[in-house]
């Protein structure tokens, strides 16, 4: 049975950020996890069990303001700083990933396009990326008059927070998981208008920069997803330069394909990309 353990780092602006590891009995190969919005690393527990029953460590850390790391929930002033935090999990943990087997980076949603943007600038030595629904684009409509307080906040109020529209319903099928979404006091509901805006900002710069992701990617898309946009992401997939590329979809499930009808395959689809990078 793998052993869990917990720890703590000082971000890019010497934030207190979080994050835990699940170790199986023979390390093959490393997975680092960055969650979405609003959820937290503790939300991988079944997903990172899953892992290590084949051999891989699973490193997941909380965003700032996120789970048990430090900061105003749902806020930054630019999706940047989470990028820059993740560049120092990575160099935090780097000793064990080098000298361990292959390691990706796994993003869920949020953090999809965090590690997508990730890669790109830094060109890390990953041996693959994974990415579960990632926002590449939106189709959770946002009220015009939000997108218009956010330009206002920005500028006057740039502390401020705000109602992220999501609904647990959106998130998934499974009552008793949405039920567990509401109890879950690691859990927020919102965004600054830093994040939000910063992350339209992005959109067509990962689409630009397609050609910085040399190594094999992974998409996993939800056939029914209610937040980010699946259509945008398959445009991204075709301009991937690496022939070794996987994508699925999964026609049945809301956003968070772990959670919904097609969790079991999407985890099996999961470890099937994953092992292909595993010597014997």
């Amino acid at each position: 049975m793998a052993e869990r353990h917990e720890g703590q780092l000082h971000g890019a602006n010497n934030n207190d950020l979080f994050f835990q590891t699940w170790t199986p009995d023979r390390i093959r190969g490393s997975v680092v996890i960055t969650h979405g919005l609003a959820e937290h690393s503790d939300c991988y527990h079944p997903l990172a069990r899953a892992l290590t029953e084949d051999g891989w460590k699973v490193f997941a850390w909380d965003l700032r303001g996120h789970g048990r790391s430090e900061g105003k929930r749902g806020f930054v002033l630019n999706i940047n700083q989470y990028i820059a935090d993740l560049g120092v999990f990575i160099s935090h943990i780097q000793n064990h990933l080098q000298k361990n087997g292959p390691w990706v980076l796994f993003g869920h949603s949020l953090g999809g396009l965090i590690t997508t943007r990730f890669v790109q600038e830094q060109q890390p030595q990953n041996s693959a990326l994974a990415l579960s629904s990632p926002c590449f684009g939106l189709s959770l409509p946002v009220p015009k008059i939000k997108e218009k307080l956010a330009h206002f906040a920005i500028k006057w109020v740039p502390s401020l927070t705000m109602h992220n529209e999501i609904k647990y319903t959106d998130l998934t099928h499974d009552e008793e998981m949405q039920k567990s979404y509401a109890r879950d006091t690691l859990r927020h509901d919102k965004i600054s208008p830093g994040l939000f805006l910063s992350m339209v900002e992005n959109f067509p710069v990962v689409q630009e920069r397609a050609d910085h992701i040399q190594c094999p990617t992974l998409m996993q898309l939800a056939g029914q997803d209610r937040l980010v946009s699946s259509t945008v992401a398959r445009e991204l997939f075709e301009k991937l330069p690496s022939k070794k590329n996987q994508i699925y979809l999964y026609p049945e499930s809301y956003h968070e394909i772990f959670n919904d009808l097609d969790k079991e395959k999407a985890t099996q689809d999961l470890k099937k990309f994953l092992n292909s990078f595993l010597g014997a």
